[in-house]
């Protein structure tokens, strides 16, 4: 009698199952399960000085205006009869289309997740916040190719970029979404890393010195291409591809910062000398970058670089090496490095100056000349995890305090709080979606370390299913 009633109880179980799969409700495939994140072991209270409490307004101030005049008056969002945003009809370019609600939804995802969300400065209640948050996010996901709906977007050229910030702000606020929104993420970000599995970085200058792509350092695109490779990795650690995903981020990371002395540097990194790494290089000696055809300051400040301690301590894990690989050289040459004028242009001297928040431009600017808060992003993650060591007179907490403050006097020059007063300040459209992602980053960067200090980790990656 015991074994019929347990064969009932199974032949139930396995109806009920079935109907959950046909509805979304249940992965059973162990490999797309989630790696969450423990917010309860993030209860040490943020650090509470000048700076960081800047920074955090720079945040809010961010959420303010993309909550307010840009998702309403700007891009007008609505949900269509499909219950998403029709993010199409937005432009006719796909960054334009995907890569703006990415980065005010990332900004907007961790105020809410490290409990600064604060509805007395942002005018928005923080379920109002959320509610936009998840469906600019889920958005993005379902007009994906791989998803078969819209079809609008998958590989483009930036689209490991897009996939980036939509998944690590899927990811801060996974139990929020529906099943079905989980898989259109996962199949995303999957189908974004997959794609690079058989490519290989691209590099400025080939291993004789041969320019490949004149005037356009790759070290952009190499290193938003690890981003979306690492944040699958550590996301999907069950996933077959997961170690594969891994040691190809480790090898677009060490592409991005290379310089010329590494194709003879014998340094074992990740169990192999950085010589057998490189095919090429992405910067110049002693460690900045070319891009538009100018050595351009604004690309030694990527954000794009200073993600990986976050994303690897959010899931409790080590931060491979390779993601500090040469960033003490690219901050020493903004913070150190002469340029003489002539050849540059006048005054010469440091890209940083002296008691200053502007930057110096050896051979000028072509995205405007009031751009700060990449800078401040730099600096924070350079003072934080320490690639400040060869900076000689100032480090970097002396440069954030400079930086962040002319961010927080821009902004505060705007009843809704945004940033820029036109092109002659920063000519880039998407300027201010940056603003959000950029001090999104500077205050994970802070809030993160207080709560679990980023441990580094140099030991080989095994390209190989798990």
């Amino acid at each position: 009698m015991m074994k019929y009633h347990l064969k009932i109880m199974i032949a139930i179980l396995l109806v009920i199952t079935e109907v959950n799969l046909a509805k979304g409700q249940v992965n059973t495939d162990a490999s797309l399960m989630v790696q969450p994140i423990n917010w309860g072991k993030f209860n040490k209270k943020a650090p509470n000085n000048k700076l960081s409490n800047n920074v955090k307004t720079t945040l809010l101030h961010a959420n303010r205006f993309a909550l307010t005049t840009w998702y309403k008056d700007l891009k007008k969002y609505q949900q269509d009869s499909t219950g998403y945003l029709d993010l199409k009809s937005k432009s006719k370019v796909n960054e334009y289309r995907y890569r703006f609600p990415a980065a005010m939804s990332f900004g907007i995802a961790i105020a809410i997740k490290t409990g600064i969300y604060d509805q007395t400065v942002t005018g928005v209640s923080l379920q109002e916040a959320k509610e936009k948050t998840l469906l600019m996010i889920r958005s993005i996901a379902y007009d994906h190719k791989i998803n078969n709906t819209r079809k609008v977007w998958g590989g483009d050229w930036q689209a490991a970029h897009w996939a980036y910030y939509t998944g690590y702000g899927a990811w801060l606020l996974w139990d929020d979404f529906s099943p079905k929104d989980q898989s259109n993420i996962l199949k995303m970000m999957i189908a974004e890393a997959d794609r690079f599995l058989p490519t290989a970085p691209l590099y400025y200058k080939d291993s004789t010195g041969k320019v490949i792509f004149k005037g356009d350092s790759k070290i952009e695109e190499d290193a938003w291409n690890a981003e979306l490779l690492y944040l699958a990795a550590v996301m999907l650690p069950n996933h077959p591809n997961s170690n594969k995903w891994l040691h190809k981020a480790v090898e677009y990371l060490i592409a991005a910062t290379s310089l010329p002395s590494d194709l003879n540097n014998l340094r074992i990194i990740h169990g192999q000398p950085v010589s057998s790494w490189v095919k090429g290089y992405n910067m110049e000696e002693p460690g900045f970058v070319i891009n538009h055809g100018i050595i351009h300051p604004m690309y030694n400040a990527l954000a794009s670089m200073i993600n990986a301690p976050i994303v690897f301590s959010l899931a409790k894990r080590p931060t491979p090496e390779a993601a500090r690989f040469n960033l003490d050289k690219i901050y020493y040459s903004v913070t150190t490095h002469h340029f003489s004028s002539p050849p540059y242009k006048a005054p010469g001297g440091t890209m940083y100056q002296e008691g200053k928040a502007d930057v110096y431009y050896p051979e000028g600017s072509d995205w405007g000349l009031g751009v700060y808060d990449t800078y401040a992003n730099l600096d924070i993650a350079a003072f934080t995890y320490g690639w400040d060591n060869l900076s000689l007179k100032h480090k970097g907490e002396y440069w954030a305090k400079l930086h962040v403050d002319k961010v927080l006097e821009q902004q505060q020059r705007f009843a809704d709080r945004h940033t820029y007063m036109g092109d002659q300040e920063n000519s880039y459209l998407g300027r201010e979606e940056a603003i959000a992602s950029r001090m999104g980053s500077a205050w994970m960067t802070i809030w993160l370390q207080q709560q679990v200090p980023v441990v580094y980790e140099d030991k080989p990656i095994l390209n190989s299913i798990k």
